[in-house]
């Protein structure tokens, strides 16, 4: 059996359940670092079908959430991938062949367009930094 997902039915898994976020972390010495996390998360019941999504865009890692803090909350798993060039190579290539269909398709137009100025190092700059902060905050 092949257990790679059929590519339109991850399209609209993460049509519900993904997450295209950008992320600025300011460092001890106040150097903002930007990242870009591509990421889903389901219920502990749900682990075979993010091993699959993993499979099928060959990038990421699963990690294990435990809410004890949240008594109503049953144990979940996130797929993460936040390596830049996992995000260029793999996940926005993928997605622009298998078109988003609901809200998070302007997320991850977004999210590409960061990608693109974080290849041409522009988050490595002041003036680059605020274009990333404006392009999010106009979202």
């Amino acid at each position: 059996m092949n257990s790679k997902l059929n590519p339109y039915y991850l399209d609209g898994l993460v049509d519900g359940e993904g997450c295209f976020s950008i992320t600025f972390n300011r460092h001890k010495n106040n150097r903002i670092e930007v990242r870009l996390i591509f990421e889903i998360e389901l219920r502990e019941d749900d682990k075979e079908i993010l091993e699959r999504v993993k499979e099928t865009l060959e990038c990421g890692n699963l990690y294990y959430l435990d809410y004890k803090r949240y008594r109503k909350w049953k144990p979940h798993f996130k797929y993460k991938v936040s390596n830049l060039g996992d995000i260029v190579q793999k996940i926005i290539p993928f997605f622009n062949k298998y078109s988003l269909q609901a809200k998070k398709r302007k997320s991850f137009e977004m999210f590409s367009k960061v990608a693109d100025l974080m290849l041409l190092k522009k988050h490595l700059t002041s003036e680059g930094i605020l274009e990333i902060r404006n392009l999010k905050d106009n979202q």
